[in-house]
């Protein structure tokens, strides 16, 4: 039933005012309640139901996310440590990244590589299977060293002995098949000599007791591949526990200081250019040679 003399519109804008002082009102009575901006319009969602996580490396920062979520492990770098490689990995990916030893931080750098190639080399059989049965789509190989940490200085020292150890002219050592040289890992699966890698990050193997491998090897083989780059750009290489003594002076040897652009924590980053774009730089440093450098 209409209201006598009353208009539709006049009762609606009634309505409104009233409400609208109501609302002001209880703003202004009650301190507590925040103001909050308006929030962007629910974005579309095109894909069709059941498309899953695509392209695949949101599957992968999903697994990762639920990974570092759930789990109590502690992981084996720094958050300022991680944000250094980050900062290579978001300028350069799609990379080929190639990771010497598995570990709780392994989905992760599996994930922040989306579209590009992330292999795994771990030496420890009982850790490479407890990693495999948590993280079953990484790829990861089992592989074997020569060297022991109680070995490192007669390494160092006598290594430029092994011509198969050291750049001649105009040939660069190699890694594959370079049994004769003590510090190559010549014995790899096949996918690691046939790829050229953008990142190396040289995390393992094990170098805390006398009688584990050490990283000597692992960072002559960083080196030896970082020369003998063909490709495009330089070659990224990370380096973490340099707070220990082997690590730091295999790196100052091999990797070179030269080629040092960065660092913190306990992890250095060398930017390495192939040989092919280098000058006659070999330097001296205390009377003794450094080739690779």
């Amino acid at each position: 039933m209409k209201l006598p003399g009353c208009r539709p519109l006049a009762v609606a804008a009634a309505a409104l005012l009233v409400a609208t002082s109501l609302l002001v009102a209880t703003l202004l009575t009650s301190p507590a309640l925040p103001f909050l901006p308006l929030l962007p319009c629910l974005p579309a969602v095109t894909a069709p139901s059941g498309a899953g996580y695509e392209p695949s490396g949101l599957a992968a920062l999903a697994d990762a996310a639920v990974y570092y979520a759930t789990t109590r492990a502690v992981p084996q770098q720094s958050r300022a440590e991680f944000a250094l490689s980050l900062d290579v990995l978001r300028r350069r990916a799609p990379v080929r990244l190639l990771v010497f030893g598995l570990g709780h931080d392994s989905p992760l750098w599996h994930a922040l590589n989306p579209g590009g190639a992330t292999v795994f080399l771990e030496e420890d059989p009982e850790w490479y299977r407890v990693v495999r049965s948590q993280s079953p789509h990484l790829r990861a190989h089992l592989v074997r060293y020569r060297t022991r940490l109680d070995h490192a200085d007669l390494l160092l020292g006598s290594y430029k002995q092994f011509p198969s150890c050291v750049p001649g002219t105009g040939a660069e050592p190699a890694v594959r098949a370079n049994a004769a040289c003590p510090l190559a890992l010549h014995d790899l699966p096949p996918e690691v000599y046939e790829n050229e890698w953008d990142v190396l990050m040289v995390d393992a193997p094990k170098g805390y007791f006398p009688s584990a491998p050490g990283r000597m090897a692992a960072i002559w083989t960083a080196a030896a591949m970082a020369r003998a780059r063909r490709g495009e750009g330089d070659t990224d290489v990370f380096l973490h526990d340099v707070d220990r003594r082997v690590e730091r002076m295999y790196a100052e040897e091999l990797l070179c200081d030269t080629f040092r652009v960065g660092g913190t924590g306990r992890l250095w980053h060398f930017r390495i250019p192939p040989v092919s774009r280098r000058g006659n730089t070999t330097t001296t440093a205390g009377g003794g040679e450094k080739p690779f450098c």
